[in-house]
């Protein structure tokens, strides 16, 4: 029970350093910059530094600078539904029932002025990047046509 463990390191003689695998490798000659501290690499490149995280004050303004129509939809939805509920307590069930109307009718609006501005900053006229216009296809068939006679 009290015998000793020894280890015995007679493998790693210096003088055999070759037969030893990664024996000769150090963080310098792996990288040469190891030294040097790494900036982190995101998907896009070089990470920034500080970035400041926008407030919701400038989130808002710039979606309403982007897209004036959405909240200008949202707005009138919004007058149409209170109207329409004033109307339902003031016990007058024709104005409650066209203001109702009128308020799906600009929800309807609103979400499709919403999908525009989304179908719009989607939109491109590249169909497959790299290929050439069908009208400049068609030129060069008429250029060589003409060079062939």
């Amino acid at each position: 029970m009290g015998a000793r463990h020894s280890t015995s390191i007679s493998h790693c003689d210096p003088k055999n350093i070759e037969d030893v695998p990664n024996a000769s490798i150090s963080p310098s000659s792996v990288n040469p910059n190891a030294s040097k501290p790494s900036i982190p690499r995101g998907p896009l490149g070089d990470m920034p530094m500080y970035s400041r995280p926008e407030t919701f004050e400038e989130k808002l303004y710039r979606k309403f600078k982007a897209e004036p129509l959405v909240p200008i939809g949202c707005l009138t939805t919004a007058y149409f539904l209170g109207s329409g509920i004033r109307s339902f307590y003031n016990r007058d069930p024709k104005k409650s029932q066209t203001m109702m109307r009128l308020r799906v009718g600009s929800q309807f609006a609103t979400i499709m002025i919403f999908v525009g501005y989304a179908g719009w900053n989607a939109f491109t006229l590249d169909f497959a990047p790299g290929m050439a216009v069908p009208s400049e296809q068609m030129g060069g068939v008429v250029r060589r046509k003409r060079d062939d006679e």
